[in-house]
């Protein structure tokens, strides 16, 4: 799905990472992990094109990508469920159009015109589209995860303009997750989720077909999420096709090697000394 080769970003002279390379896969659950500072929120930054880098990064044709950034904007006077619906900017094109097409054929009786033909053709055309997008299933898979994600049935109707950031942060992820992208880049997406939220998040990406790329604190989700993990360090990464706690363990005997290679190296290096 993507292909990254030798990323380099660069900040006031520094390098943040130098020439990494890595491939993304359908299927892949990635968790980034490193340090603070270490430039994991910037490596999602980089791959939605936020941020400017060298080296290539070359997606497959037709991919769709998705970010949940810390950073949202809403506009004032909207509900809840009027901001989720805006996941499907296509589909609701397409309902405005054929609400102008239904009115025009109930106000015309030409009915044998080449422009009264035409309007059927362009009703029968749009209505396929708009079954194939999902257009007759879209309000309800919008309500089951706006519940998914905490909110009450009551609340749908209500401004996001009264709700705090946390909550509409919430939206921001379930609209993310109601546009069917190739690709997730999830930036913390636990930070304002309470626990039977996460459980069912858990659920929902377990089940997602597509790419995952997510940077969270909380080790339990990155271990029942992801199956491969990308540690950034010293402007480097090293991956492994693990989760979170096995990717533990075998970091720790890989280091356990190195150490015991290093000792062995220098014992070498004595008894040739002594020689």
């Amino acid at each position: 799905m993507l292909n990254v080769h030798n990323l380099t970003v660069s900040f006031g002279g520094t390098d943040l990472f130098s020439e990494i390379t890595f491939k993304l896969n359908k299927g892949d659950r990635i968790g980034l992990i490193g340090k603070n500072g270490a430039g994991k929120s910037t490596l999602l930054k980089v791959l939605s094109r936020d941020i400017e880098s060298s080296g290539t990064m070359a997606f497959e044709k037709d991919v769709e990508m998705g970010f949940l950034r810390q950073d949202i904007d809403f506009v004032e006077g909207r509900t809840i469920l009027e901001e989720a619906y805006q996941a499907f900017v296509e589909i609701k094109e397409i309902e405005i159009k054929l609400d102008e097409i239904n009115a025009a054929l109930i106000s015309r009786t030409d009915y044998e015109s080449e422009e009264y033909s035409q309007l059927i053709h362009d009703l029968t055309d749009l209505t396929e589209r708009y079954e194939l997008l999902g257009g007759y299933n879209y309000k309800g898979d919008t309500e089951k995860i706006l519940q998914g994600l905490g909110f009450k049935r009551e609340d749908f109707d209500k401004l996001t303009d009264t709700f705090s950031g946390g909550w509409r942060m919430r939206i921001e992820l379930a609209k993310l997750l109601l546009q069917n992208n190739d690709i997730l880049l999830l930036d913390e997406p636990t930070n304002h989720l309470d626990i039977e939220s996460i459980i069912w998040l858990e659920n929902f990406l377990k089940g997602y077909s597509g790419a995952i790329v997510l940077v969270s604190h909380d080790k339990m989700f990155l271990d029942n999420v992801t199956n491969r993990t990308i540690e950034i360090s010293l402007g480097q990464i090293y991956d492994y096709k693990k989760p979170y706690s096995e990717f533990l363990l075998l970091r720790g005997e890989i280091k356990e090697k190195q150490l015991q290679a290093q000792k062995n190296q220098e014992k070498e290096i004595k008894a040739k000394q002594h020689i």
